[in-house]
């Protein structure tokens, strides 16, 4: 996805949740690239003090206001990018939220829909605003932020379940992306699993369940996750990497 000429127009990134965490992180890294624009979305602009320092370091990033899952939201923030940029390239679908630390035999009903609304409903909606920019690119990609926890294969002993079952409904959707939109518009649509970093969420979670901490040689750092998403996205094509669920960090693939 990387340009190599002065006179090529810029590789357009969107990355949502961008204020903190990976999403700050992935934002840092692409912005390295000389030929990026990063288009990053974020809550609340105002209280955004990292990012906007970033911004102004690099010249490579604009502060866009997003609050998933409003319909309403991304179709602002399609029509910001289509006025600045004409296109999008590569959409890094990162906001997301974990409600609660409950099992499936307690969890609210309240926490399910919160997790549903924000990690599934949220890259939907997005999806849908910014369908005719990423026609626009000659190299499309729409990407999700899972987990592994959302494996419905391997079976990981984490009582969140609100947040498991909404990021293996985020797969699914972006599966539906690949199955209705590789071939017809070209875009390589796959989801990806940033490693066991420790964010604040991570943090928090582990403090409530501290017998279920990640070994040592697990853990990844925000950094680290960062630069493993990016390289796989800057490596990533329709046909190879399309439809597929990835572990961003050794880019081995994860069953769904």
């Amino acid at each position: 996805m990387s340009n190599t000429t002065a006179n090529t127009s810029p590789t357009v990134y969107v990355v949502t949740g961008a204020n903190r965490g990976i999403g700050l992180a992935i934002a840092a890294t692409l912005a390295e690239r000389e030929h990026a624009l990063v288009f990053a979305a974020v809550r609340d602009p105002a209280k955004a003090d990292a990012l906007k320092a970033l911004a102004k370091e690099t010249g490579r990033i604009e502060l866009l206001q997003y609050e998933s899952p409003s319909e309403d939201s991304a179709k602002a923030l399609a029509q910001a990018i289509e006025e600045k940029a004409g296109k999008v390239d590569v959409v890094i679908s990162n906001a997301g939220t974990q409600t609660d630390y409950e099992p499936i035999t307690t969890v609210a009903s309240h926490h399910l829909t919160t997790s549903f609304n924000v990690n599934v409903v949220g890259p939907v909606t997005l999806f849908q605003a910014v369908l005719p920019l990423l026609r626009k690119s000659a190299a499309p990609q729409f990407v999700g932020i899972s987990s592994i926890a959302a494996s419905n294969t391997i079976a990981v002993p984490f009582a969140t379940d609100s947040y498991i079952i909404s990021k293996a409904a985020l797969n699914s959707a972006v599966k539906r992306v690949h199955t209705f939109h590789a071939e017809q518009d070209n875009i390589a649509a796959y989801t990806l699993h940033p490693g066991a970093v420790i964010t604040d969420m991570a943090t928090a979670w582990m403090d409530y369940a501290p017998e279920l901490k990640f070994p040592p040689e697990m853990i990844v750092s925000v950094e680290d996750s960062a630069n493993a998403i990016v390289r796989l996205v800057e490596g990533a094509t329709r046909e190879k990497t399309g439809g597929r669920f990835w572990n961003a960090v050794d880019g081995t693939e994860l069953p769904w």
